[in-house]
């Protein structure tokens, strides 16, 4: 595997253990929240707002791992009825298309975010800026458009945490 596919990998890697790490912290999050509403009737104070940006982190983070292994929703329509090499334009076809949507999001997501930083907008509960959110959004979808550019050039079909497509069969 080339050092730019290990590093890729790497990044990827980072990425889906950021998610996991965030899904981990708001499960944690809700159940102390509930507790103490329960126990002592006095709520989690910024529990709203964290479940919130840790939703964003393991949405955004989560998504590049996603790409990356090519565990998309497909519906193989027609995969059996035409030839290997046209499955496989396919494949390189779609995931041009994801590049340049996800690309096309992540350029339309710098306005908000900049407006955000801009008219100093905070979070009701933690009093946290949220330019910051959209920060975190942005590196979540330019990883997102890496797994995409990576599957548009054959994917990370060597690494072991990425193992190649084995075909719709599966």
């Amino acid at each position: 595997m080339s050092g730019l596919n290990r590093l890729s990998a790497a990044i990827l890697r980072a990425l889906l253990a950021i998610a996991m790490t965030a899904l981990f912290l708001m499960i944690l999050v809700i159940v102390a929240d509930v507790a103490m509403r329960f126990a002592i009737n006095k709520p989690l104070t910024g529990a709203y707002d964290g479940v919130e940006i840790l939703l964003v982190i393991s949405v955004f983070y989560g998504l590049p791992a996603v790409i990356a292994g090519r565990h998309e929703i497909i519906i193989d329509l027609i995969d059996h009825f035409v030839p290997p090499g046209f499955v496989e334009f396919l494949r390189r076809f779609s995931s041009l298309l994801s590049a340049l949507i996800l690309g096309f999001m992540f350029l339309s997501m710098i306005d908000p975010a900049r407006q955000a930083y801009l008219y100093g907008d905070l979070k009701l509960e933690l009093n946290l800026p949220v330019w910051i959110v959209w920060v975190i959004a942005l590196g979540g979808m330019a990883g997102g458009v890496l797994a995409s550019i990576l599957n548009l050039f054959g994917g990370l079909s060597g690494s072991p945490a990425y193992p190649a497509d084995k075909g719709a069969s599966e």
